[in-house]
């Protein structure tokens, strides 16, 4: 597992819970997190051994936290102009131990349900489907913990993304990282 922190703008926050014999309770995101105000909340579920992404949008930000269940997730920085260009992390999200990811425009990202899986994301724009893209998830180097044998669930989208090598980043006019 690799720490998210090492990619640049993304951020990564462990929640803290409270609770005792009742329950628990924990704020799963405060507007001084992120860099960002939402304008949409999207609620997904995956079922266990489904593969999605890696997905990135030009002009969007990501605040992700998993409500239940656990998932692997990747991140792949594609912005040519970032300090870490090329890189990635992976590392668990799961509903017993809650956190929040906030990923920026530019950082391909997906996930790996490892068992059934409920999210929420919280964006920055309400979705365009003209701002989706990404790269195959099989070609940043990520060790996905997929089992000897078995085939993930990927949509016929995902598989036919381009690779890492063959994709090309081209932010629109006024995105972060376009060039001006």
């Amino acid at each position: 597992m690799s720490d998210p922190s090492q990619i640049a703008d993304v951020v990564y926050r462990e929640l803290t819970v409270h609770g005792d014999h009742r329950g628990r309770v924990f704020e799963g995101w405060r507007s001084e997190w992120t860099p960002f105000a939402v304008k949409q909340l999207t609620e997904g579920r995956a079922a266990a051994g489904v593969i999605k992404g890696l997905h990135l949008h030009y002009l969007q930000w990501d605040w992700w936290r998993v409500v239940s269940g656990r998932m692997l997730v990747g991140l792949y920085d594609a912005r040519p102009e970032s300090p870490t260009f090329g890189a990635t992390a992976a590392f668990e999200m799961n509903a017993e131990s809650p956190s929040g990811l906030g990923i920026p425009p530019g950082v391909a990202h997906g996930y790996y349900a490892l068992e059934d899986l409920e999210m929420i994301y919280l964006l920055s724009e309400v979705y365009n489907p003209d701002d989706e893209h990404g790269v195959r998830w099989d070609s940043v180097g990520i060790a996905w913990p997929i089992p000897e044998g078995v085939e993930p669930t990927i949509s016929d989208r995902d598989v036919n993304l381009p690779t890492a090598g063959e994709f090309q980043f081209a932010p629109p006019a006024g995105a972060p990282g376009a060039i001006a």
